[in-house]
């Protein structure tokens, strides 16, 4: 039998950030996929903020950035005439670099996610999926299976990344509980037109359907993505979206005759659905992303979601394979990130209510769904029982808190001294540390960082995922968390 540390099912964006943060912390781990190639449709196409200051730390961000837009405008019509044109709404900030959403087709990040994986030394195995497992004393045995072949494999943990219907999860035999909306279902597809300029996202608004008609066209790409909602009849169901179709329904809708849509590279049936998980983990079986929590696509953080859903778990369970920390650790995954899912069902449900009446209204659509919460960059882990959260009378900021990037002086940015895979631990004023192990230490000396974190004399120490673990006046604080902290060693 093969033997694996750590087994990621999926090699969608959640299962390969997953797998990228478990190269390269040097932790063995396979990831496979039932699909036999990488998938075409555009499907998500936002990575928030929050999700850029992630994909920067694993090196791919700027690759990114050059392959999307921040700043296409939303332009509306209601039929044949074009009734306005908004600039997308930013919430820029100094402390990040990544301050505007990227707009992007989802098939360009698994790209340069699959990239990284492999330029790191992962490989990812398609057309094989996951047929059975049983968890034992010694770890989790799995029966894999492709189309010519099985395999027996025990791995220690297991991760699915499999998406909302997740195969893994019913077979572990976690509830999915929530709701679906039969009345709010999509026609969406890739589709290359003729007859229009790929500058604007356009939107066509009516009073009986609300989102009419919605095209997005992607950067250097001939694709555009296609949304127009499409009531359900008695039965809930509605047509199988065609290229055929597509045409019709256009100009049904918008009454132009000289727009076409000459080729469609992916269609499907959106359904609005509002479910979350009530666990993350049985045993050593783990869920990830839309396993665990789906919703409406308003405000586009599902997939972000799903990344930092990802990058909360990987550090945890790399620590624990290497002996830094004691299996509870494992723990404050679902402990952190189930509040963060509960935030996000009722945050998009929101703006997908907000976008229905105005677009039905005649107002927007789009448009309506932006807001600062929406970037995830103030998403925070303060009632966690990983942070020590006594307030400090210099700083608002609190354990749980992301830790703010910060612009110095030399035009560089914090971010590039932090330590890719580990914990990072700032000195202020005249704070000092003897012996560190295996800390990054920065003796901050730019003011521009003082003041950042409103801080002139103590430390902050910041997890591996970015997120403050400790403020306090003194050293020695540092040494009495790892302590505490289920046995993690970070100070030798």
């Amino acid at each position: 039998m093969n033997n694996t540390t750590v087994l990621i099912i999926g090699a969608g964006p959640v299962g390969l950030t997953l797998a990228c943060e478990m190269v390269r912390r040097n932790i063995p781990c396979r990831i496979i996929e039932r699909s036999a190639a990488p998938q075409i449709g555009s499907r998500a196409k936002a990575l928030q903020p929050r999700s850029l200051e992630i994909f920067d730390n694993l090196g791919i961000a700027d690759k990114l950035m050059q392959q999307g837009y921040t700043e296409l405008p939303y332009r509306k019509y209601n039929g044949p005439e074009m009734i306005g044109e908004s600039p997308r709404k930013h919430f820029l900030r100094n402390d990040t670099r990544f301050p505007k959403v990227l707009l992007l087709p989802q098939y360009q990040v698994e790209a340069a996610l699959r990239d990284k994986f492999e330029e790191l030394g992962g490989k990812i195995e398609w057309g094989t999926e996951l047929a059975d497992f049983n968890q034992t004393d010694n770890g989790i045995v799995c029966q894999l299976q492709t189309p010519n072949w099985t395999e027996d494999v025990n791995c220690t943990y297991l991760v699915a990344c499999d998406g909302g219907k997740s195969t893994t999860r019913k077979k572990l035999g976690i509830a999915f509980i929530g709701e679906t909306h039969q009345e709010e279902q999509l026609w969406v597809g890739d589709v290359e037109v003729e007859g229009l300029k790929p500058d604007a996202w356009y939107n066509w608004l009516s009073a009986e359907y609300g989102l009419a008609f919605a095209l997005f066209p992607f950067k250097n790409s001939n694709n555009w993505q296609l949304q127009a909602a499409m009531p359900a009849d008695a039965q809930g169901k509605i047509p199988t979206p065609t290229l055929e179709g597509f045409n019709q329904l256009f100009k049904e809708r918008t009454q132009i005759q000289n727009v076409s849509f000459t080729n469609s590279t992916w269609q499907s049936i959106y359904r609005v659905n509002v479910r979350r998980t009530e666990k993350y983990r049985v045993g050593n079986a783990f869920i990830c992303g839309d396993a665990c929590h789906v919703h409406s696509i308003a405000g586009g953080m599902g997939m972000n979601t799903g990344i930092q859903d990802a990058y909360n778990l990987g550090w945890k369970l790399a620590a624990v394979i290497n002996g830094n920390a004691k299996d509870e650790l494992l723990d404050t995954y679902a402990e952190e990130r189930i509040p963060i899912a509960d935030w996000l069902l009722k945050a998009a449900s929101e703006r997908q209510k907000a976008m229905i009446a105005a677009a039905t209204a005649g107002k927007g659509a789009f448009e309506t769904l932006a807001t600062n919460d929406g970037t995830q960059l103030d998403l925070n882990y303060r009632d966690s029982s990983l942070g020590i959260n006594n307030p400090h009378p210099q700083t608002e900021l609190r354990a749980g808190d992301r830790a703010p990037n910060v612009q110095l002086a030399n035009g560089s940015w914090i971010s590039e001294q932090l330590q890719g895979a580990g914990w990072d631990l700032l000195l202020f004023g005249d704070a000092d540390i003897p012996a560190a192990g295996s800390l990054n230490v920065i003796k901050v000396k730019d003011n521009a960082i003082v003041d950042a974190y409103k801080i002139s004399s103590g430390v902050v120490l910041i997890r591996p995922d970015g997120h403050i673990a400790l403020i306090a006046d003194e050293v020695t604080a540092v040494a009495a968390y790892f302590d505490k902290l289920v046995g993690y060693k970070g100070i030798e």
